[in-house]
């Protein structure tokens, strides 16, 4: 099982990334002339503040919002509301202005079989941000990058000539967090990243991501339904709920004091389960 997260200095770190009342509404429309009738509020008014080095967990049932959310703050979908990293205003950019942030803010996605392409090897998948952000490198260099990303998270060099269906489920995810990697991200974007492993293997890379984080200093956005795994891995959380936070605090506060009565069935249905 994935160990408790160790004690924090108490030092507070910076905010990399603010936003303030995102809204993803999608239109629901009918009739012949496809008319707008109403919305599905799929991200609802959130604010969220990511901090250097820490980590906000995201929890919530099926259909919350939380991950329409991770990827409104990547600006991966359109969204209302006010996104700031870095100081600088993200939302209102267009593509080619964000094309240089990209590398700064990455994510990893749930399903470590379906988000790496059979027909490519390890060094392809993970290289692929090298071909956009540093295509000058050398055929040695780019080798040289993608093999210290893959000993970054614990893989041998060699093995980015091999291919993703020679690899266990928890290495496949390690292969897709050292793609994530590759550019020095700051804002990791976490979908999910467990939900497809086995207990022994959450835990296993729930211990990696620490020391990534401990090493690299990245703020994460972990979003997960698992309580467990939040509780080994945030700093603070958000509890979302039909597209709105309900709850949000220190992680110590809501998952052992939770007041709103979601979240308090959220930890009773964990605990019948024997997540905790």
């Amino acid at each position: 099982m994935p160990s408790p997260r160790p004690p924090r200095a108490a030092a507070e770190p910076e905010t990399i990334l603010a936003a303030d009342a995102v809204k993803v509404w999608f239109p629901l429309k009918s009739g012949l002339l496809r008319r707008t009738t109403g919305y599905v509020k799929a991200v609802d008014g959130v604010d969220v503040r990511l901090k250097r080095g820490r980590t906000v967990g995201v929890v919530g049932e099926s259909g919350s919002g939380k991950s329409t959310l991770g990827l409104a703050l990547l600006r991966l979908i359109g969204s209302e509301g006010r996104i700031v990293f870095e100081g600088a205003e993200i939302s209102a950019m267009k593509s080619a202005q964000l094309r240089p942030l990209r590398r700064a803010m990455q994510v990893v996605f749930q399903d470590p079989y379906g988000s790496l392409s059979p027909r490519l090897s390890v060094g392809g998948i993970v290289g692929e941000g090298l071909d956009i952000h540093a295509p000058g490198l050398s055929r040695d260099d780019r080798r040289a990058r993608i093999g210290a990303a893959l000993a970054e998270v614990g893989l041998e060099p060699a093995m980015q000539d091999r291919y993703p269906h020679e690899f266990s489920g928890g290495q496949r995810q390690r292969i897709a967090i050292a793609r994530a990697l590759i550019l020095g991200p700051q804002v990791l974007v976490l979908d999910e990243p467990t939900s497809a492993l086995d207990v022994s293997v959450q835990a296993q890379i729930v211990d990696l991501l620490r020391e990534i984080q401990e090493r690299l200093d990245i703020a994460f956005l972990f979003i997960s339904h698992d309580l467990k795994v939040v509780r080994a891995l945030a700093d603070e959380i958000l509890v979302m709920k039909d597209g709105k936070v309900v709850e949000s605090g220190a992680a110590e506060a809501v998952l052992n004091r939770p007041q709103h009565p979601y979240t308090q069935a959220l930890l009773e249905a964990a605990l019948s389960d024997r997540q905790f």
